[in-house]
């Protein structure tokens, strides 16, 4: 069953918008013309095109959330895979059109977009439970804090592979990181609810490095898992890995060349199931 996210967030999600559009738009005014042709690490897509992805995810979020508008909804009853093959020919289509697009204008379309984005975020009890976060509990309802966080972190993760595309370094402010993994991990909880009953009590033991060091115990209680201070009566895994590495590896990001960043130990079927998370709605890489 999906895991009980609680209803409390663990950070303020909304203000840290802001900061991250700030930062997305600084970097894209500092881009040279030969910049924006490079290749990112999402196939097929140059540095322009995945822009132009972040301004389409602006707008149709503002469609969806402020103007209640619904113009392109998923097919009934799709299974996970073939939803995930709609939205990935839904996002390629608007990046194919948007190419015509020039840097100017995409840039342009983010400063309108992301100040009323804010606005429509601010205006949302974070408490409600009425959002939907496939890669965290399937179709049923989440807190809306979970929402903000997804969106958060899919905007952070988007400008770490234009960073990447770029040649320049990660920004890991632990101020963004640690909200962001505090969103991610709630991947793990589901994804482990569908490998297999637990017994009460066993635990997987998060130990992550790096900018934002901090230890996570996920629970097994008879009816799912769930995030806990402390741990139950059995480890029945561990995984050491910087955050770095962490959001990596949820979100596609984590090369094949880096992956003993990522330590994972104990009952294979666990290990299986923790390599095998992804906190995006895709398929594992």
């Amino acid at each position: 069953m999906p895991p009980a996210v609680p209803l409390e967030p663990p950070a303020d999600f909304v203000p840290l918008f802001e900061a991250e559009q700030a930062a997305l738009l600084a970097l894209l005014h500092d881009l040279g013309d030969e910049d924006w042709r490079r290749p990112t690490p999402c196939p097929g897509w140059s540095v322009l095109d995945l822009a132009c992805h972040l301004a389409g995810d602006d707008l149709g979020l503002l469609a969806r959330r402020r103007d209640r508008h619904f113009g392109t909804p998923p097919p009934d009853g799709a299974s996970e895979a073939e939803f995930i093959a709609w939205l990935d020919e839904l996002q390629d289509g608007w990046v194919r059109a948007a190419r015509r697009l020039s840097p100017r204008i995409v840039i342009d379309l983010l400063a309108w977009s992301g100040p009323q984005l804010i606005e429509t975020m601010s205006d949302e009890d974070p408490r409600a439970c009425t959002a939907q976060v496939s890669w965290a509990a399937g179709s049923a309802p989440v807190p809306v804090w979970l929402e903000h966080a997804r969106e958060l972190s899919e905007r952070w993760i988007h400008r770490q592979q234009l960073l990447d595309a770029v040649g320049r370094p990660p920004h890991l402010d632990p101020a963004v990181v640690a909200p962001v993994l505090l969103g991610l991990r709630w991947a793990y909880p589901y994804r482990l609810s569908q490998s297999g009953p637990a017994a009460d009590g066993d635990t997987v033991e998060f130990a992550i490095t790096g900018s934002v060091p901090t230890e996570w115990f996920l629970v097994a209680d008879g009816n799912g898992w769930d995030f806990r201070k402390e741990a139950g009566n059995r480890i029945v895994a561990r995984v050491s890995t910087s955050a770095d590495a962490a959001w990596r590896l949820l979100s596609n990001n984590l090369r094949a060349s880096a992956r003993d960043q990522v330590v994972v130990t104990g009952d294979p079927k666990i290990v299986e199931a923790i390599w095998k998370t992804r906190a995006i709605i895709g398929e594992p890489k």
